[in-house]
């Protein structure tokens, strides 16, 4: 352990978690708070007609929403988790060897979160009007960020099952993770152990029971890899740990939805997050069998 912790391993350690990232991939990582920041340069008046109108919107806001910010503050909150989970996202695909897939599915959530996102806020969400007059308009990459966070255990899970032919990445992986965010959802915001939250639990442990083998083997693969390199062997731990714990740390309460007549939209947040998951996963375990191989 003395030796893994003397200066020049650890500074080997670190070469080998960047080894296979290209100078292109930071460059991709880069264009989308790079187009964001842009973008907040631009007049208020510009800005302004970019959000969605949730009561009129023109057909342009159904895309635009999620690349214009309410204020720098806003722009800066987004931004340090996209820094996080893209990341994150970045170095476990490089890992499983995947970064070309990272990158696409990136690219689709990009291009049809936003979509998908402005179609729900403006069927749905105009009921809210009669008892919440103020909420007018939604804005904000909170969800393709937090897609991004959907990845992340995806990628985590498909490094593991090519480490270890024991450890399988499968439907049941999703059933977990999906229900989790589901828990979650029904206890923050419910704020009591209703039937709903008693069901969804159950469904969470009944997953969690039928997985169990393979988180075993996993946390013997991170105990192995502590072995070689401490650094990728911590990433590892926390990354799983980041997903669990992004609902409860980054996603607005109750309290904290609305500013300016925006809503801050908690529900879009779990819903994307879900999309993230349910998208990567189904990608790999359905359409690209490639990574089997």
């Amino acid at each position: 352990m003395k030796r893994l912790l003397s200066p020049s391993s650890l500074k080997k350690q670190a070469r080998e978690l960047v080894y296979g990232i290209s100078k292109k991939d930071i460059l991709l990582i880069a264009i989308f708070p790079i187009t964001l920041f842009l973008i907040m340069l631009l007049p208020s008046v510009i800005r302004d007609i970019l959000r969605l109108d949730i009561k009129n919107p023109e057909l342009w806001q159904y895309l635009t929403q999620s690349f214009v910010h309410n204020g720098w503050s806003h722009l800066w909150s987004n931004l340090s988790s996209y820094l996080l989970f893209s990341i994150m996202g970045l170095l476990l695909a490089n890992w499983c060897k995947e970064k070309r897939e990272f990158f696409k599915l990136f690219l689709f959530a990009v291009i049809t979160l936003p979509i998908l996102s402005s179609i729900i806020q403006v069927l749905y969400y105009p009921i809210l009007l009669s008892w919440l007059p103020h909420l007018q308009y939604a804005q904000g990459s909170s969800g393709i960020v937090s897609a991004l966070a959907g990845f992340a255990p995806i990628f985590w899970a498909i490094y593991f099952n090519k480490k270890n032919d024991k450890i399988n990445f499968d439907v049941r992986m999703l059933l977990f993770l999906a229900l989790y965010i589901a828990l979650l959802f029904v206890y923050i915001y419910n704020q009591s152990f209703s039937y709903i939250f008693l069901f969804v639990a159950f469904l969470s442990a009944i997953s969690l029971i039928l997985l169990l083998s393979n988180f075993k083997n996993i946390l013997i693969e991170i105990a192995n890899e502590t072995k070689t390199n401490l650094l990728k062997s911590f990433i590892l731990r926390i990354s799983f740990l980041f997903f669990i714990a992004t609902p409860i740390i980054i996603f607005p309460s109750l309290t904290k939805m609305f500013d300016g007549g925006t809503f801050t939209d908690f529900f879009m947040h779990y819903i994307s997050i879900c999309y993230g998951i349910i998208v990567s996963g189904v990608y790999f375990i359905f359409i690209y069998k490639k990574w089997k191989q």
